[in-house]
């Protein structure tokens, strides 16, 4: 019964959120569009336990690994910030007369996270530009042209590139443009058919992944 049931809710629901946007005739005093809404709700309360569920397994792993002098000074400043953020959180919560709390929220969000955030990708870029001279190497026509197209790419978004030629970014921008565009809508529209595929598979029982392995 531990597979059944899940299996019934997971079709029951599925049918519900699918047929609430064809039907609008109340049925049995209800609307399918209101238990759409409601469901919606408690996919959003569920989300909330699993975010909970997430933070106990977070702290769990980085309380241990604060015995191990490797990683106690990241696992260690990783779990001061989770607590003091919440923290401030719930204080700001419960202080709603109080901007003190709402400009620290901010000003932490402001001075900490973004600029890390910011050199986190700031060095990503360079990590990106190795990895591409690692493996967009010219061994046939497919890899060259996206070698080329990369390199396009890179000079016309840099401020060099356009000392080099001021072409650089007009190219670059036809480029994010048209053959960008036209690849994002053909792998979008093969995803939304592999989304539409698996969600049948799961709304029907077939696919029971997200159960657990058997």
């Amino acid at each position: 019964m531990r597979r059944e049931i899940p299996v019934v809710i997971t079709f029951v629901v599925g049918i519900i959120m699918l047929l609430s946007n064809f039907i609008s005739v109340p049925i049995g005093g209800y609307s399918l569009s209101q238990l759409a809404q409601e469901l919606g709700t408690w996919v959003i309360i569920v989300s909330a336990f699993a975010v909970g569920l997430a933070s106990v397994n977070l702290i769990r792993i980085h309380g241990h690994n604060l015995l191990s002098p490797k990683s106690r000074f990241n696992s260690l400043l990783l779990l001061l910030s989770l607590f003091c953020w919440t923290l401030f959180g719930i204080i700001e919560f419960h202080s709603p007369n109080s901007t003190f709390w709402a400009d620290l929220n901010q000003n932490m969000y402001n001075s900490v996270l973004s600029p890390l955030s910011a050199a986190m990708f700031a060095l990503v870029a360079f990590y990106l530009g190795s990895a591409a001279y690692r493996v967009f190497r010219m061994r046939s026509i497919d890899a060259t042209i996206l070698l080329v197209a990369c390199v396009f790419m890179m000079l016309g978004q840099a401020p060099v590139g356009a000392l080099i030629w001021n072409k650089f970014p007009i190219f670059a921008e036809w480029l994010l443009a048209v053959p960008n565009n036209v690849g994002q809508r053909a792998i979008m529209m093969g995803a939304a058919i592999g989304a539409f595929a698996t969600s049948l598979r799961i709304l029907f029982g077939i696919e029971r992944g997200h159960f657990g392995a058997d």
